[in-house]
């Protein structure tokens, strides 16, 4: 008798402690920060440029105090809703007309009880509240960089600066003034400054003036064993990037340029005030016209608007990796508050890599993703596997386990032994680059890209082949793996339901997509 009450009064002693445990242990708050693209390259000192420069210096002492994963990957490289798949968990092309409500990550976090809160680029038809946000300030217009207009859930209100600042101010306001201090908090904010045409603040303008970025050895490519598909696009920097809407080289060639009043700087140049507007001309005109000065060939002229693009890109960059600081500065002050921190972009982008500067292809510079993670205070910290994938649609179900703390044993037993891969889509068309639309799939070291509007493939072994350089499709010493490869990716594709896709291309839509007049390469 005695030994069974024993028993009984051990089990209760144990349920007491595990609910007293969990008592005393508050669940800990998150903060995700996207960037609209970020190349995963541009991290650290960046040497393949022949620079020593570091353009995230405080994102890289983040990912000190972290992780950095190097194989983090998007599943779909185009402009969509913002943080689309980290919201739901899907990649950025899936139909959600029959997605549950209650399914979106805000609402899974408004459900245990956190403060919620979005602020940055938008872009989906239902409001923030919809998706499970209580609190929210989001750009009226995503192609505005000053002065922009909020949406906020007491309306719409113009604020002035850049919108980087501007979406870390609004955070650092909520975090400070606008919400239950006692509870934990799921802050979202998304940067869509590294968007074209790469309009940084006006303090940035002049930085990195005295640097010098060496091209990609792929910047000259000819493209001899790849698809036709690489010569008929739009995102080359010498043919396609505007002088003057683009490269904000206002009166040189202007006899050839697009018209100022239709672009995105020019929309930008409206809502500037008059300082704005007198700095923003002040700082661009010594460097105009030392460029004006010289005589360019057609290399020479290919370089440097290679470095105006880079270097803005750069500088969009930098701006948020300061405000990062600002942000995560400010929850550092708060020691009574476990915080876990995430930054990753919605895609990668091409930065001279074949002579490009978009994304939306499948290739590494556009597909491949930055990915850190960190924590103030947080005792049950996770860690991934560096040798597998991670995915964008990964992300999900990551936020959500850490919202329910496991111990970390649990945590590495859940690990998987398969080898992960990469199932990419891209079928928008058509699209601002004329990017072919494809599939394709990575596992380990090989990637297959399927170009199905007009049957063309793509092989890459890119432990060899790191730059993708050399397609292997028709190389006989490859042909069985090819073939193992191309049926995977069939078989994926079927299962993904992709084959939807492949009739909306007639015959005379791919004779005149491959018409001379056509070809930018």
């Amino acid at each position: 008798m005695f030994q069974r009450s024993f028993y009984w009064l051990s089990i209760l002693l144990g349920v007491m402690k595990i609910t007293l445990g969990e008592q005393q242990l508050p669940r800990p708050s998150f903060l995700i920060c996207i960037s609209e693209s970020h190349a995963a390259k541009l991290w650290g000192p960046l040497n393949q440029f022949g620079s020593e420069l570091d353009p995230t210096p405080n994102l890289s002492m983040v990912a000190q105090q972290g992780f950095r994963h190097f194989s983090a990957y998007c599943t779909n490289a185009n402009v969509g809703k913002s943080a689309h798949s980290l919201q739901t968990g899907r990649t950025n092309h899936s139909n959600l007309d029959h997605y549950s409500e209650p399914n979106y990550l805000g609402k899974h976090f408004e459900e245990l009880g956190y403060d919620t809160a979005i602020f940055g680029k938008w872009g989906w038809d239902n409001s923030p509240n919809q998706l499970g946000f209580s609190n929210w300030g989001t750009l009226e217009d995503e192609d505005i960089f000053y002065n922009p207009k909020i949406n906020t859930p007491q309306g719409t209100t113009l604020l002035e600066g850049h919108t980087t600042d501007i979406i870390t101010d609004l955070a650092i306001q909520w975090l400070e003034e606008g919400r239950e201090d006692q509870k934990p908090f799921f802050l979202l904010l998304v940067y869509q400054g590294t968007q074209r045409p790469w309009i940084p603040p006006i303090r940035m303008i002049e930085k990195f003036n005295d640097e010098w970025f060496e091209v990609p050895e792929t910047f000259f490519s000819d493209f001899s064993t790849r698809t036709p598909s690489n010569k008929y696009q739009d995102m080359n920097i010498v043919q396609d990037l505007d002088n003057i809407n683009d490269l904000f080289l206002k009166g040189w060639f202007e006899q050839n340029a697009s018209e100022v009043k239709s672009s995105i700087l020019a929309k930008n140049l409206e809502r500037m005030n008059d300082e704005q507007d007198s700095a923003w001309k002040l700082s661009w005109k010594p460097q105009n016209e030392a460029f004006a000065r010289e005589s360019h060939n057609p290399e020479s002229l290919a370089v440097w608007k290679f470095q105006r693009f880079f270097k803005n890109y750069l500088r969009c960059i930098f701006t948020i990796d300061e405000n990062i600081a600002r942000i995560f500065d400010k929850l550092e002050e708060a020691p009574n508050h476990s915080t876990h921190f995430i930054y990753t972009a919605e895609r990668g982008r091409f930065c001279g890599e074949f002579g490009w500067f978009g994304s939306q292809w499948m290739y590494e510079p556009s597909a491949k993703i930055p990915f850190i993670f960190s924590s103030i205070n947080a005792k049950n910290k996770p860690s991934l596997d560096p040798e597998k994938i991670f995915l964008d649609t990964d992300l999900y179900p990551f936020i959500k386990r850490l919202s329910a703390p496991e111990t970390p044993t649990e945590s590495r037993n859940r690990k998987s032994k398969k080898e992960k891969s990469l199932f990419f889509t891209q079928h928008t068309y058509p699209n601002p680059y004329r990017v072919t639309p494809h599939i394709g799939l990575r596992q380990g070291r090989y990637k297959i890209i399927y170009y199905y509007p007009f049957n063309e493939w793509e092989f890459y072994d890119l432990e060899s082949d790191p730059h993708e350089k050399e397609n292997l499709s028709n190389n006989t010493s490859k042909i069985d793996l090819f073939h193992a490869f191309r049926k995977k990716l069939m078989n994926t594709a079927k299962s993904e339901n992709i084959e939807r896709y492949y009739d909306e291309f007639s015959e005379d839509w791919r004779r005149e997509q491959r018409s001379p007049n056509k070809k930018s390469r």
